[in-house]
């Protein structure tokens, strides 16, 4: 049995951990949220009533243009105009002008290219090359070897164990075992390292061809087809290692580990055995899912409000706009191009687009994919807003939000950069290392 600590270290641990446990405390209290607060005016009762009082005209002008097809971004735009207190056809106007400008700058109304239906033409952009058509040198060191590894390691996965929680949810007969971590039976993330997988295999087979991989990523998308067709799913298009149970928590603002940021994995997973692999079932289960989810979204709004969806959204959702633009960019479905809209996330994406540099305390892996997201709409749409975000906040985080090490958070989360923050890395890193050495003495595992 192994002897107690000296009461100097246990005293010296101790310390660690309640200093470790406060800063951790500090992360949670500190981090920041963001919704999208509808305001009176988005109410038809409020909009009624006005227009039965005397300046009725004044306020027509006003509800025409509150009254927003895409609360997504033009809404957030227009917040940022102050109400003016008079009704007055001079104030009307002036906000006429702001939601022309809006609309000039985003290419909509009053835009040449707009109405031309135009987006940007593929010369608009670097062209990028088919993986198929670039074989690494196997000799090559560095490169060779590192794809080789890839390879190996992907062709050990079994297919058994990565569908297990998928079969299992599907009432399906699951042989073997899951693997563990992430994919354990419990860990509510289970299933997105599945998603991670398909991406991977799709691009490393373009990149080598290989048979067997071929094969088994073949096989592991045919069994995920089985769980989608399954009686326990009804035919809804639902497919996930884990219950549609964890949407009910998500849209009812309850505790629940990210189920979208998992279902963004395996769509896009899925998307990636299409486009890069070429299978055609992996797409139409991709269509599948977004037409499930798309009438989740749907009835949250209707039996509730879009500030409803809004507030959902302040759980991680991964590249869920990211990856049905892509979807919409195949199929040229205006659904999937609104329920990418839906995943937009406004109240974020809204101070980037005035390029205000408000990113301490939010959770930066919460946060990086939804600006992808917003660069994949400029990409497929043509918005030229979009772009413009992208670009702002790409500008702030090299500029502000970098690391020397090339990382751009602490803890997931970015904080403001000054001496203050600088002290609260230190302490952090300091304490982690003391606890390491103290704790796990000889271990090469950190804390």
């Amino acid at each position: 049995m192994a002897s107690a600590p000296p009461p100097a270290m246990a005293t010296a641990t101790a310390v660690a951990l309640v200093l470790l446990l406060s800063s951790v405390a500090v992360v949670t209290v500190v981090a920041k949220e963001c919704t999208n607060v509808p305001t009176q005016l988005s109410s038809h009762t409020v909009r009624a009533r006005l227009q039965s009082t005397p300046g009725a005209e004044e306020w027509r002008w006003r509800e025409l243009f509150h009254d927003h097809l895409n609360p997504t971004d033009e809404s957030a735009w227009m917040d940022l105009l102050p109400l003016a207190g008079s009704t007055t056809a001079a104030a009307a106007a002036e906000e006429f002008d702001w939601a022309m400008l809006y609309r000039t700058l985003k290419g909509g109304v009053g835009s040449s290219a707009a109405q031309a239906g135009a987006t940007p033409s593929s010369s608009s952009f670097l062209v990028e090359a088919s993986l198929h058509d670039v074989r690494l040198d196997p000799g090559d060191e560095v490169y060779g070897r590192a794809q080789q590894t890839n390879l190996e390691y992907l062709l050990l996965l079994d297919v058994d164990r990565l569908v297990w929680s998928f079969r299992r949810q599907a009432g399906l007969p699951a042989p073997g075992a899951p693997y563990g971590g992430w994919e354990g039976a419990v860990v509510e993330l289970r299933g997105h390292f599945v998603g991670h997988y398909l991406s991977a295999a799709a691009k490393m087979w373009a990149s080598t061809h290989n048979g067997t991989l071929a094969g088994k990523m073949s096989a592991v998308v045919d069994a995920l087809h089985a769980c989608q067709q399954a009686p326990a799913n009804g035919g809804t298009g639902y497919l996930s290692a884990f219950p549609a149970e964890f949407f009910d928590r998500f849209e009812a603002i309850q505790p629940v580990w990210a189920p979208y940021y998992t279902i963004h994995k395996i769509m896009q997973g899925l998307l990636d055995q299409y486009m890069v692999a070429g299978n055609g079932k992996a797409l139409a289960m991709v269509v599948a899912m977004a037409g499930y989810f798309g009438e989740r979204v749907r009835s949250v709004i209707q039996r509730h409000s879009i500030e409803r969806h809004w507030t959902s959204l302040n759980e991680e959702t991964g590249g869920m706009n990211d990856v049905l633009y892509q979807l919409y960019a195949i199929t040229n479905d205006q659904r999937h191009l609104v329920l990418a809209h839906l995943f937009d996330k406004p109240c974020f994406l809204g101070l980037l687009a005035v390029q205000a540099d408000s990113l301490s305390d939010f959770h930066a892996n919460t946060h990086i994919p939804i600006v992808v997201g917003g660069q994949m709409r400029y990409e497929v749409t043509g918005d030229p807003l979009y772009k413009e975000i992208a670009t702002f906040f790409m500008d702030v985080v090299n500029s502000s939000h970098t690391y020397a090490t090339g990382g751009t958070s602490v803890s997931e989360f970015w904080y403001v950069t000054d001496s203050r923050m600088m002290a609260e890395v230190y302490t952090l890193s300091s304490v982690g290392s003391f606890m390491s050495e103290m704790i796990l003495p000889g271990s090469t595992r950190s804390v």
